[in-house]
């Protein structure tokens, strides 16, 4: 199917995409953070017109179900039926392999591609971040934060590394737990920093309950890892807890 689409990067040039989350990416983030291979995809895409002032999730999912099965002869009820069934695109996107398996077994193809789109738009978010900076725009910030962690359905620990410039050099993964908890280990999160030279972290992470308040827990842990990153000149910025609707900041709320 790919071979099939326009090949031209000149429109590309000419659009702003939407994505997932609702705001404007534009044809240079595409570029930045997309292989080469991949750029004539997403170039026929863009001049079919699929991403260009796309707001609205049911219309967004119905063109990706009539890109990837034109012969389907109802993907806009197939559309209704998956977003009723997960509440959003964003959590149709982010749902488990389990939860997509169950409602879509039958059509491997647009399973792949729901996949694909997901690592897309938060490539996309990562592309802007390396860019323009982490701390530069706290709403870019907080929506790569929700596009990766705010339907995740178990507790997972991330950690934004940062150079002096605010640049971001890596965001990992360093705990994954239960639905309520997750051990992280300062210890490790110092180590990383120092193999990859980072001078500022922003620790992440979600509350699968939705509440994104803090507990006791989080405030230690939050304050050990800044402790321990303090002694080798290191600075935590900031630990933000993602829920299902809304993120918090613990250096906004004034915890720490």
């Amino acid at each position: 199917m790919v071979s099939r689409l326009p090949k031209s990067k000149g429109s590309l040039a000419k659009s702003e995409l939407a994505d997932i989350a609702g705001f404007n990416l534009r044809a240079e983030d595409l570029e930045a953070a997309a292989p080469a291979q991949a750029l004539p995809f997403a170039s026929g895409m863009a001049e079919a017109g699929f991403f260009v002032g796309i707001r609205d999730d049911h219309t967004v999912l119905t063109q990706l179900i009539r890109l990837v099965a034109p012969r389907h002869a109802s993907a806009d009820v197939w559309a209704t039926s998956l977003l009723r069934r997960f509440g959003s695109l964003a959590a149709l996107l982010s749902a488990s392999d389990q939860a997509l398996e169950e409602d879509l077994g039958q059509a491997p193809a647009l399973r792949v591609t729901l996949r694909l789109v997901q690592e897309a738009a938060l490539r996309l978010h990562q592309a802007r971040l390396k860019r323009a900076g982490v701390l530069a725009d706290r709403a870019q910030l907080k929506a790569y934060l929700s596009a990766r962690l705010a339907h995740e359905v178990v507790e997972q620990v991330r950690v934004l590394f940062l150079d002096a410039g605010h640049h971001l050099l890596a965001d990992e993964m360093l705990g994954r737990g239960t639905v309520d908890h997750t051990p992280i280990y300062p210890r490790e999160v110092i180590r990383r920093a120092l193999e990859l030279q980072a001078t500022i972290l922003v620790v992440v992470h979600n509350h699968p309950s939705g509440d994104p308040s803090p507990s006791q827990d989080d405030i230690l842990m939050t304050q050990r890892i800044a402790q321990a990153a303090t002694l080798l000149g290191i600075t935590v910025w900031d630990h933000v807890i993602v829920g299902s609707s809304r993120l918090l900041s613990l250096k906004e709320e004034g915890v720490f």
